[in-house]
């Protein structure tokens, strides 16, 4: 009887395996607030837009109130901060998520070291279940033809 496959770095496989799932999620969760901040910086820019077609038009009239242009300026000034300010976090987060992605390119080498280890193991586990198999089935041919042969001897008289 064949016995079963036990792959001695199981539970080093299973750890690695969750280690590469958690740098996924990692990652994942940086991408999705990279997206974020893009979409409050796209944002930032819309707000930007409609500011300064405010202003322009507040500059065309023909009563300018200096109060009013003041603040459109600062208004304008505090946007355009906000924007380098995204645009600083998007770059940091972008760093980060190269780093993010090289332990996990690591991770995953990790484990995919493990699972070649693993299949090679159970392939050569595999042939040697099938040498011993054919091993059997060629010893058994062998009492069959040798009971065989003295049962022919037997009945030549």
């Amino acid at each position: 009887m064949a016995s079963r496959f036990s792959f001695r770095f199981e539970t080093l496989l299973k750890l690695r395996k969750q280690r590469e799932e958690q740098c996924r999620r990692v990652v994942a969760t940086r991408l999705s607030q990279i997206m974020a901040t893009q979409s409050r910086r796209a944002e930032i820019v819309d707000q930007i837009s409609r500011q300064s077609e405010s202003f322009r038009r507040s500059l065309q009239s023909n009563m300018l109130d200096v109060d009013e242009v003041r603040l459109s300026r600062h208004w304008l000034l505090r946007l355009r901060q906000r924007l380098f300010e995204a645009d600083a976090e998007v770059a940091g987060q972008h760093a980060v998520l190269a780093q993010e992605r090289a332990a996990l390119a690591v991770a995953r080498k990790d484990t995919k070291v493990l699972e070649t280890l693993r299949e090679r193991q159970y392939s050569t586990f595999v042939a040697q279940v099938q040498r011993r198999e054919q091993l059997e089935l060629d010893e058994l041919n062998v009492t069959r033809f040798a009971h065989a042969a003295m049962a022919n001897e037997s009945e030549i008289p």
